[in-house]
């Protein structure tokens, strides 16, 4: 099912809000070197102001998603994108701590905002398809061309004009989908939250197991993220070419996910089956991730880490995707808001785990590479209970 004529703006801001979440959760790290010189700041203050921008997406998401339910796609999609362009915006301007870690707050509800107006809206079937899965894959190709993006947008600026002068750039790229969510037309929602159904979501099947498969799934992907550049550089690489592989990685996001949607969403739903395909993912990871731990040349690694990125492309998006499929639209919010603030939770334990290994005497990364094939088997056993326990799909 294509998109009508009038849900073609509200297609639109669906697709600008998941890049704007990309654009959001990229930016820390793609300012870090010139913020930390500005503010006068040490690594352990930044490392800090990541924290801060962390716990404030566990706490905003469920926020946005009563937001969404209660009152609408239209009103939390502007909310995510004046966020987003004010958190821009003062980081731009901040000239003490203080203002920095209010900045980070700002971009946690910037970034959970249009986290919650992109996928939601994704997972209506007046946008884009009516498999959610496949509805999903396709739109959150543009996360990851927001991800891309942004560190090519600040190296180039930095170079042309003041750090001030290139976050207010980047600020700027975020108020044409602002004017687009403002003047669109939206699938009718909002005004239908019910506390009771809500909290009834807690104990069903589907969100549970979809949280957990995502508590897997993003323990891995933040994991993977955070020390494909410290990997790279154990194999003997320099910084220049750990920086080109990580970009890699994000390219790889974006063609995984745009052949999940055109390729495997056109011969399976996605929606109804699509845990199959991510138990078949997961297997494929742990053996992949496996086999990093033994990697010793820079080709070789480069490209264990692009495949692992073309493995992962499709897996948030499908889960979400069978989330969506199988909640009613009236409380579709809060369900993306539970399995996803649920799935936070692995980026808090499993990344660390990781860099404590990483820290023994005689070890490197690629020791700790066991953990990420560990949580690769988990999702795997997760997605099979879901093949058998997850009821079918909601009728049309």
């Amino acid at each position: 099912m294509e998109p009508s004529q009038s849900m073609v703006l509200a297609t639109l801001v669906a697709v600008f809000s998941v890049f704007g979440l990309g654009l959001c959760m990229f930016l820390l790290g793609s300012v870090k070197i010139r913020l930390t010189e500005k503010l006068g700041i040490n690594d352990a203050q930044m490392g800090k102001l990541f924290s801060v921008y962390n716990f404030s997406n566990l706490i905003f998401v469920l926020v946005a998603g009563i937001v969404c339910d209660q009152f609408g796609y239209q009103t939390v999609a502007v909310l995510g994108f004046l966020a987003g362009i004010a958190a821009i915006f003062l980081f731009g301007q901040a000239g003490n701590y203080g203002l920095a870690i209010g900045a980070c707050l700002f971009l946690g509800v910037g970034s959970m905002f249009m986290n919650t107006a992109g996928n939601v809206l994704l997972g209506n079937p007046a946008i884009l398809f009516e498999d959610s899965g496949r509805s999903a894959n396709l739109g959150n190709v543009f996360f990851g061309v927001g991800a891309f993006c942004t560190p090519m947008i600040t190296a180039y600026f930095f170079k042309k004009m003041s750090y001030g002068g290139t976050l207010s750039v980047l600020a700027a790229v975020l108020v044409l989908p602002l004017i687009l969510a403002l003047a669109a037309s939206f699938p009718e929602a909002g005004g239908n939250f019910s506390g009771k159904a809500a909290a009834a979501l807690i104990t069903n099947p589907t969100i549970i197991l979809c949280a957990l498969a995502l508590v897997c799934y993003i323990a891995l992907e933040v994991s993977m993220t955070g020390w494909i550049t410290t990997y790279m550089t154990s194999v003997g690489a320099d910084e220049t070419t750990a920086s080109r592989v990580l970009s890699f990685f994000s390219v790889s996001f974006m063609v995984g996910r745009l052949f999940a949607a055109i390729v495997i969403g056109g011969m399976l739903n996605l929606g109804a089956s699509g845990m199959w395909l991510v138990a078949i993912l997961a297997i494929a990871l742990a053996i992949v991730i496996f086999a990093m731990k033994n990697v010793t040349t820079q080709s070789a690694a480069t490209i264990m880490v692009i495949v692992v990125g073309l493995l992962f492309a499709p897996c948030f998006p499908t889960i979400a995707g069978l989330m969506f499929a199988r909640v009613e639209g009236a409380v579709a919010g809060t369900g993306f808001s539970l399995i996803f603030s649920i799935g936070l939770l692995g980026a808090i334990f499993v990344p660390a785990w990781m860099g404590s290994i990483a820290s023994g005497e005689g070890k490197t990364i690629k020791d700790s590479m066991i953990v990420a094939s560990g949580a690769a088997v988990i999702l795997l056993i997760i997605s099979i209970i879901m093949g058998f326990a997850l009821p079918a799909p909601l009728a049309g």
